[in-house]
């Protein structure tokens, strides 16, 4: 079976041969992050946020810290400090405005933290190729003698989950001067968010991704829906299934809560095809989705030359236009959920199977690309609108196996 390039991410975990120490900002019994809404509504979000302290490695003549369940710093070479960030609900708005209240600080001598290191591609056994860790040292970012990186906080990437509109808070707790090799650590912050022209709800309906947002966003207020709900659970009828095969209106006019897009070879299979349609027709039964299966031959008729759009950008808009101007009867929103892509991504038989999203060949592809449908500004934001899942076969017995292992699988939703 052929595959997208896989990479494996090999993190050189130095805390499995070095032991880790805790150093504490402030006094707790936790070693996570922890947050309290203080207000939330349609015109201000105000919430607290406590950092109780880091992880530190040492290595060499450097200490690598991190933050329980948040990310650091990745620009190479610089110095790696850790990052804490929050996504929060808030209205549809011309923009955010942060204001920062630091309400405890502490202060540490002796530190010089770790560089971000590049990540290089390297072979591996079997002949796959992972991402692994190289050493890097910006000499410049080191003989500053200043605060790294000086910023606090900052609301970063506005966007929004299918109606739900969201923004990211990022927070910089530890602040670092390399020439004086101390770092001082914020262990308290008060957040404000006030919006301009707010429009709307703070919290939006999201259908049966109601759960999942709620436990995304740290002040949505869920309802609990969730696919579950929908699951062969008190369905008064099950849903349908179809193929299409032409789009006058480049979307799916048909209702469609669940969109699976195969290559033309496994429709003109007999035997594939009518394995795509058992699936299908689970998800119709067991989910009650009316479920719409088209090939990416029909796809790419259905968009110009014209338009000058490549093979993944056609099969994204015509999932775009299908979410925005389509009929999901089963969502509770209204809007396509689900997108299956049935096949894999290298070439197979001379023909393609179904594409990717590369924005850099030599570092692999990503299918997140397809559920990202929000544009602002002529952008498209990074959050996903749509849940996807590939399955990554080449021919028909692939084929046979793979819906035979999601057919046994308890409690398939």
């Amino acid at each position: 079976m052929k595959k997208s390039i896989l990479f494996v991410l090999i993190v050189l975990s130095f805390s499995i041969v070095k032991a880790q120490d805790w150093t504490e900002f402030i006094a707790s019994e936790s070693t996570t992050p922890s947050y309290s809404i203080i207000h939330s509504n349609d015109t201000l979000v105000k919430f607290n946020v406590v950092v109780p302290g880091m992880f530190e490695t040492a290595i060499d003549t450097f200490n690598r810290v991190s933050i329980k369940e948040h990310t650091r710093v990745d620009s190479v070479g610089y110095p790696e400090v850790p990052i804490v960030s929050f996504l929060v609900a808030i209205p549809q708005c011309d923009g955010v405005n942060l204001n920062i209240e630091l309400l405890d600080s502490t202060q540490f001598s002796g530190y010089n933290i770790y560089p971000a290191p590049e990540l290089v591609t390297d072979t591996i056994e079997g002949g796959g190729i992972a991402l692994v860790e190289e050493f890097a040292y910006n000499r410049s970012a080191y003989e500053t003698d200043a605060m790294f990186p000086g910023t606090i906080a900052e609301a970063i990437d506005k966007g929004a989950i299918r109606t739900q509109h969201v923004v990211r808070v990022v927070l910089y707790p530890v602040q670092f001067n390399p020439v004086k090799d101390f770092i001082k650590a914020y262990s308290d912050f008060q957040v404000t968010l006030s919006f301009n022209n707010p429009v709307g709800s703070i919290n939006e309906d999201v259908g049966i991704f109601n759960e999942v947002v709620g436990n995304t966003l740290i002040n949505y207020n869920s309802n609990g829906l969730n696919a579950s709900v929908s699951c062969g659970a008190g369905l008064e009828e099950s849903g349908t299934i179809k193929w299409v095969t032409s789009f006058p209106g480049d979307y799916v006019e048909d209702s469609c809560d669940y969109l699976i897009i195969t290559h033309n070879y496994f429709y003109t299979d007999t035997v594939a095809k009518s394995e795509i349609e058992s699936l299908a027709q689970h998800r119709a039964d067991f989910n009650g989705f009316n479920v719409v299966m088209t090939t990416t031959n029909s796809i790419y008729a259905a968009f110009p030359d014209s338009l000058d759009l490549e093979n993944d950008e056609e099969i994204r808009e015509l999932i775009k236009n299908t979410y925005y101007n389509g009929n999901a009867y089963h969502t509770y929103d209204g809007k396509l959920a689900y997108v299956n892509l049935f096949g894999d991504v290298d070439l197979w038989n001379g023909q393609e199977n179904i594409p990717t999203h590369y924005e850099d060949p030599d570092h692999g592809g990503y299918d997140v690309f397809f559920t990202q449908l929000t544009e602002e500004g002529g952008t498209y934001d990074i959050y996903p609108d749509i849940m996807i899942g590939r399955c990554s076969v080449d021919d028909t017995n692939q084929v046979k196996n793979e819906v035979k292992i999601l057919l046994t699988k308890i409690n398939y939703c």
